[in-house]
């Protein structure tokens, strides 16, 4: 019998992006291609504009970049003769030290609207009866409505596949990305992190010829470790301060898995399991040239190492025994490549965290509207598989609720219509 996978009993509003490092991306590449296969680029761009200047009235404020986009180009074109693929994204950098009042505005004004938020209630099962959703079930009550949105976050991912296979709903199954949180000091990024915050290097590895690449840079930022109901990861943050002498940025390969095994989040679960029963629970870490000499790393040596670790709560290891043998590949090959435009990245003092995972919720079928299988129930968020960041996110939410608008006005025409004929 499969196992009932947990739900997140929340504490507040906004989920682990509340708490997140607060970069808002709003060019739609990379982690906003989730949904672009059904909604046109044009107005997809059009509501992260929206987004931008709804943020911004909330007290998300602060520069972008690239500020410059002459002096990003330039980066692109060395890195590209370097062998490295750099994506130039418009981003805003909020911080997770100002993220949480900004969340709070916004509850504030769904408050003053009307809307009552409950927190602190896990879901356990979404009722169906005859291809209609009736209610939410949690321990002590049933939350009836007309419609319902889902959007459970990447936390909730297993959850909605379990609750979507219970009521008949499709999905696929998505990339996940697996590796490390490379830390380091941050004059080694500073040169590109001031043109660029969001610095998404890609490489292809010369050994497997497989992808590896940078994510959620974190300039002058901070290790952090990333909580699941049955296993640890490791992110990065930066607060708006920068008030770290080290910066981390996520270092991982995506990975999709074929017949006759497809659930790659199974395989990320697993992942992450070895190596927290290798760290007693907690994250590992390894200096660069403890992994690449084929050598744990002690107390003693991180203790004499340069570079000092922010995340304190690990244990020091030896992560080849946690990850597979062609994920370490590519992280070694990687990080070599990388030192051709980050020199010093590749020095033996710099810092590696176990295990770094990005999981990725099981892609609901949906239709343009994010509208299921089940008519009256909607998705949105990474949970869904619709999103891959935060503006994504609150993009998607705009389209589901603009779906479930539309779904009401034709419900509302369809009655109208049927009033007026039998109308003597």
């Amino acid at each position: 019998m499969e196992k009932r996978p947990r739900t997140e009993a929340m504490r507040g509003v906004g989920g682990a992006g509340t708490y997140s490092d607060g970069k808002l991306h709003f060019t739609p590449v990379l982690s906003h291609e989730k949904i672009l296969d059904i909604i046109p680029l044009a107005k997809y761009s059009k509501v992260l504009n929206d987004i931008d200047q709804q943020f911004t009235d909330f007290g998300a404020t602060g520069p972008y970049t690239p500020g410059n986009l002459g002096e990003a180009q330039a980066l692109v074109k060395e890195c590209a003769q370097n062998g490295i693929k750099l994506y130039i994204r418009r981003c805003k950098h909020v911080g997770s030290d100002f993220l949480p009042a900004v969340v709070g505005n916004i509850v504030k004004k769904l408050e003053s609207a009307g809307v009552k938020i409950i927190t602190e209630t896990q879901i356990d099962t979404i009722l169906e009866k005859s291809g209609k959703i009736i209610g939410l079930k949690s321990k002590d009550s049933v939350f009836t409505a007309k419609n319902f949105l889902i959007a459970p976050g990447r936390i909730g991912a297993n959850w909605l596949k379990f609750q979507a296979k219970n009521i008949g709903i499709s999905y696929t199954f998505q990339e996940i990305e697996v590796g490390v949180r490379v830390e380091f000091p941050s004059t080694i990024m500073e040169s590109h992190s001031n043109i660029l915050h969001e610095n998404i290097y890609s490489i292809i590895t010369p050994t497997y010829g497989d992808v590896i690449r940078t994510f959620c840079p974190c300039p002058h930022g901070h290790v952090a470790v990333e909580k699941y109901d049955e296993f640890v990861c490791v992110n990065g943050y930066s607060n708006n301060s920068h008030d770290s002498p080290n910066s981390n940025f996520n270092f991982t390969t995506p990975i999709i898995l074929t017949d006759p095994v497809e659930d790659t989040s199974e395989y990320a679960v697993f992942v992450a399991k070895l190596a927290n029963q290798l760290g007693s629970g907690k994250p590992l870490l390894q200096r660069l040239g403890d992994l690449r000499t084929g050598h744990r790393s002690t107390w003693d040596k991180i203790n004499s190492n340069s570079v000092v670790p922010t995340l304190k709560d690990v244990v020091p290891g030896d992560i080849s025994l946690a990850l597979p043998h062609r994920i370490v590949t590519n992280i070694l090959e990687g990080i070599d490549i990388l030192n051709r435009v980050l020199t010093g990245i590749n020095h033996e003092s710099t810092l590696l965290y176990a295990p770094e995972i990005k999981l990725r919720g099981n892609r609901l079928k949906v239709n343009k509207l994010l509208q299921t299988e089940i008519k009256n129930l909607f998705v949105a968020g990474d949970g869904a598989g619709t999103s891959g960041n935060i503006v994504g996110a609150a993009a998607s939410g705009i389209f589901a609720a603009r779906g479930i608008l539309s779904t009401i006005q034709e419900s509302s025409l369809v009655r109208s219509k049927l009033m007026s004929r039998h109308q003597p």
